[in-house]
């Protein structure tokens, strides 16, 4: 069965693993593989014990367990886009499962579990940036609800330039 909850900080290891096993399966073919091979966990394990330390205002870090292993997370808070009113929007800001758990519900709950916590903090919108060639992840957000508005920025990850676009979301409160 799966279960969501908040993150603490004993979950900052899991999170970081996550994060760099996702990244390297998710990002193969639209990130170099140079890049993606050069991530680690240790890395991100100072990111993630800061993080889960001290939780900004308006930010949620949710995980998803299955038999009591981390099987994914999403982070959440205030919209940073500037057309957007950050006290009326949320912004979903990551989210990754474990490719291990891919296609078993785990992303689905974590997505599910964003939007509730958004309509909780009294957002009545929602967005959030997915790079354009993720093909897999679009898909994903679409089948939520999530409507692509044709917004995109550039952005630099690692030393590659890559395009991200934006999705909306409705939350219907």
């Amino acid at each position: 069965m799966t279960h969501i909850r908040d993150a603490q900080p004993a979950d900052a290891a899991r999170l970081a693993e996550i994060h760099t096993v996702a990244w390297q399966a998710a990002y193969r073919g639209v990130l170099s593989d140079a890049y993606l091979n050069g991530l680690t966990g240790t890395a991100r394990l100072d990111w993630w014990a800061s993080r889960l330390a001290r939780v900004p205002p308006r930010w949620a870090v949710l995980v998803t367990e299955k038999d009591g292993e981390v099987t994914g997370f999403v982070t959440i808070g205030h919209c940073n886009d500037s057309d957007r009113r950050a006290f009326e929007a949320g912004e979903l800001y990551a989210m990754y499962v474990d490719p291990r758990y891919w296609g078993l519900g785990f992303g689905r709950t974590l997505l599910l579990g964003a939007e509730e916590r958004f309509r909780v903090d009294a957002y009545t919108g929602a967005s959030l940036w997915v790079l354009r060639d993720n093909q897999r992840a679009r898909r994903f957000y679409e089948l939520g609800a999530w409507q692509f508005n044709h917004a995109e920025k550039r952005m630099v990850i690692g030393s590659e330039a890559v395009t991200a676009v934006r999705y909306l979301r409705d939350l219907d409160v």
